[in-house]
């Protein structure tokens, strides 16, 4: 990425960590036992860095403890830049445009609507008073739920949304579909709004004004005059550009010009005197025009987020399917650090222990995520009938805190408090707030030497591995993958490694 950007980069191996870490220009990425850290400051006596969104700051020996050594540099310069930053910037620019249009048309018609209602202009916006002429009104509405209608089967169409009506529709010519009209770059005005939202936003405002303010019919029929010209330039483009008929989109063609021919009888078109357009008809002209930018606006802005919606959930599909072929999940892991689990029997242990997925979880008391990825795993084993092995090695924030170690691992030596997994969930329900008092009334045999024998195995494990992060999952000594959850060992409860 930072190459692609033209921002000069290169990974190190540093050798001698204590004495090289104050050399190093920050920021820097270092790769922190498993996982990866920004550092932006190294002191004689902390390192600050940044660690999956959080920042952090620890003592420079316990940094180098855990940090490899391994370092990526990076340094701007002129060049540096994003790839297609112009194009991005456009359509940043756009979209701020569209934004402002949107918030601005909604906003003169609230205060238009808000003089009307107090009678500073007498404009009767919402009048519901019908024209004389029902049938024309009753056949207008109906046209536009139709164009209403056909304009959302083309939006279906442009978002490739699977419709049994539209495609029936538009193989009336014996082709296909009508995607190659709808995926041409005249599809959209200038490059930016499809005009089968234009068409869905237009229809919509004049079905809720015949609604809701019928007063107001003689301004969209004066609109639907500008409308016409498109009619002739889309069968135009069809017939001689595109070579290919659309034919939900002549569909609508036809509808606008119904729509003109109504008007036309009915008298709908028809332009006030000079005097009144001027004061009164030139404001309601500009609040229906409003009316249409705000439809249109919000539809445009509404379908790439359904879009994004859709192709997020099927690339989910796709991974997910991935993911559950053991091949896939086998390469993946074996890619992953290896970790040797077999010198660390741990006495904190779930399951099968001659299953063949050996999972071994680094969790911490008091580690809220761990709390949660223990529910989880408590799921997990009733799932496969408990037909894997869980074991695991604690960890803690400092040593003051080491104690509650050795009580939970005293507590699951005891067999008088119950089983293991109850153990456990006891202590991240209720008992970490209590912290070592919680233990008190159990009877723990603290001086036992196996509670220390036990204690030391899981600080030399984590001594010899490096591990840091809570909750860390490990699959036959594998670190698990990112990509996968720990519900997703339910398919590789047979996993032979």
């Amino acid at each position: 990425m930072l190459s692609d950007y033209g921002v000069e980069n290169g990974g190190a191996q540093i050798s001698d960590k204590e004495k090289d870490i104050t050399d190093i220009e920050t920021p820097f990425i270092a790769q922190f036992s498993s996982d990866f850290v920004a550092v932006h400051k190294v002191e004689p006596e902390n390192v600050s860095f940044v660690w999956k969104g959080a920042n952090h700051v620890l003592p420079v020996a316990k940094f180098i403890e855990a940090w490899t050594g391994i370092v990526l540099l990076a340094e701007s310069n002129e060049k540096s830049i994003e790839p297609d930053y112009k194009k991005h910037r456009q359509t940043e620019l756009i979209d701020l445009l569209k934004k402002i249009a949107l918030f601005a048309a909604c906003g003169l018609i609230a205060v238009l609507a808000y003089l009307s209602t107090n009678g500073v202009l007498p404009l009767n916006i919402a009048s519901n008073q019908l024209p004389d002429n029902i049938t024309g009104t009753s056949l207008l509405l109906s046209v536009n739920l139709a164009g209403l209608y056909v304009s959302w089967l083309l939006l279906l169409k442009q978002m490739r949304v699977e419709s049994q009506y539209a495609d029936k529709i538009c193989s009336l010519f014996k082709q296909k579909d009508c995607n190659n009209v709808l995926e041409s770059e005249a599809a959209k005005l200038f490059g930016v709004i499809g005009w089968s939202e234009i068409g869905f936003g237009y229809f919509l405002t004049n079905v809720l004004i015949l609604l809701f303010a019928p007063a107001l019919i003689t301004y969209i029929a004066l609109i639907n005059l500008f409308t016409l010209p498109y009619a002739f330039w889309s069968v135009w483009y069809q017939k001689s550009k595109a070579n290919q008929w659309c034919v939900l989109c002549l569909i609508v063609q036809v509808l606008l010009w119904a729509i003109f021919i109504i008007n036309w009888l009915w008298g709908y078109i028809q332009l006030p005197e000079l005097s009144v357009f001027m004061t009164r008809g030139l404001i309601l002209l500009l609040v229906v025009g409003c009316c249409y930018i705000i439809s249109i606006l919000a539809i445009n802005m509404l379908v790439p987020k359904f879009n994004t919606e859709k192709t997020i959930q099927s690339l989910k599909q796709s991974i997910n399917s991935m993911k559950a072929d053991e091949a896939v999940f086998t390469a993946l892991l074996k890619q992953q650090p290896f970790y040797e689990t077999n010198d660390c029997e741990s006495v904190i242990r779930f399951g099968n222990p001659e299953s063949k997925l050996q999972v071994t979880v680094l969790s911490n008391p008091y580690c809220n995520p761990c709390a949660k990825m223990h529910k989880r795993i408590e799921d997990l084993l009733q799932q496969v009938n408990s037909d894997i092995s869980v074991q695991y090695i604690l960890s803690s924030f400092k040593e003051e805190l080491n104690s509650t170690n050795k009580y939970l691992m005293a507590a699951c030596m005891n067999a008088k408090t119950g089983s293991v997994m109850q153990i456990l969930n006891d202590w991240f329900e209720k008992g970490k707030v209590l912290k070592d008092d919680y233990f008190k009334g159990m009877e723990l045999d603290m001086e036992n030497p196996q509670v220390e024998i036990e204690f030391q195995k899981h600080e030399a494990w984590k001594a010899k591995t490096r591990l840091r992060s809570t909750p860390t999952i490990l699959a036959n000594g594998y670190q698990l993958p990112e990509i996968y959850k720990i519900e997703d060992l339910r398919y590789f409860t047979n996993l032979d490694i």
